[in-house]
């Protein structure tokens, strides 16, 4: 029936380069939580996904059997359109498949797409489409059914995120969201709600491994223990951290400059969120709010939905993952 909740357990699966990271949520409330490292030296491959994303939601110890996954935007076209207000449902549906046809850069027998309405006006209606290739969308799909999970849902984490981010702090202000990830750094900026900007650069966490590992010659389990020991003050590679640390603030201050630099007229953010492994190195939120000169708080989404300490500890991991399967009790 229309406008009850879902409350079937379902898991959020962000599949990132870094680690498959796993929320599963029922009722609405967290039933658990999983990650699964992938070697900092692996090539990503079909094969290594799927044992990953196994292995995340043994981490988990999940009992759902339904999973919402996350497409990269840069996997996606973001396309807009409006309509003739009143139109019954079945026209509508034709007109988003001609709209789909001139938007897509690719065979329309290869594409696959989906639209969701925004505002209404007078006399128009206003939508908001995704385009994707059906072959990248049932890739997907084949890696985490390999897993032993349903596909309930394939969404675009970062348009997933606009459901659940907090507001700015002024209401005509923007949040900007920095994640700091395995082999990029990404920053978005959301006004009003949605997804205005984003940026993404070749730096990440692989960065602050390759660093230590050609200090101290570390074997990769030793690396690997080394970054984790980057959460820590002090340490033999608290030199190190520093330099990441500083060269990570220069990434997000260009991509801040870029961001405002392409919205003149736009809302100016009041606050960034930090995510992303990157932000649990130790010091990593007092180098950014320095250099950008923006309070800087840390995504702390299971810290809401009543996880425990060690859980929360490494909340930041998370948003993404909870976005989808939020999405799906929405």
């Amino acid at each position: 029936m229309q406008g009850l909740r879902r409350t079937r357990a379902v898991v959020g699966l962000d599949l990132g380069t870094g680690a498959v990271k796993a929320v599963e949520i029922a009722k609405g409330a967290l039933s658990g939580c999983g990650f699964s490292l992938r070697p900092f030296e692996e090539e990503v491959t079909g094969t290594s996904t799927a044992t990953a994303i196994r292995t995340a939601l043994r981490s988990c110890a999940s009992r759902a059997t339904r999973a919402v996954v996350g497409l990269d935007t840069a996997d996606v076209i973001v396309h807009r359109f409006s309509s003739p207000g009143g139109l019954p449902p079945a026209e509508i549906e034709e007109f988003a498949r001609a709209q789909a046809g001139q938007a897509t850069p690719y065979p329309s027998d290869e594409a696959c797409y989906d639209f969701v309405a925004e505002e209404t006006g007078r006399r128009n209606q206003d939508f908001r489409m995704v385009i994707a290739r059906s072959g990248t969308i049932a890739a997907l799909c084949r890696l985490v059914e390999e897993a032993g999970m349903r596909v309930a849902a394939v969404d675009v984490t970062a348009l997933a995120l606009q459901r659940i981010l907090p507001k700015p702090n002024s209401g005509a202000g923007a949040l900007v969201v920095f994640d700091g990830g395995h082999r990029q750094t990404r920053l978005m900026m959301y006004s009003k709600g949605e997804l205005a900007f984003e940026h993404s650069q070749p730096f990440g966490c692989a960065e602050l491994a390759r660093r230590l590992r050609a200090a101290y010659g570390l074997s990769p389990d030793d690396t690997a223990r080394a970054v984790e020991d980057c959460a820590l003050p002090g340490g033999p590679g608290s030199r190190i951290r520093d330099a990441f640390l500083s060269d990570l603030a220069r990434h997000a201050r260009r991509a801040l400059q870029l961001c405002l630099g392409s919205r003149r007229d736009g809302p100016v953010p009041d606050r960034l969120l930090f995510c992303g492994g990157a932000a649990l190195v130790y010091g990593a939120s007092r180098v950014l709010e320095e250099s950008l000169a923006l309070p800087v708080s840390l995504a702390n989404p299971l810290n809401r939905l009543g996880a425990g300490d060690e859980e929360s500890a490494l909340s930041p991991v998370f948003l993404g993952a909870q976005a989808l399967a939020l999405n799906d009790h929405a």
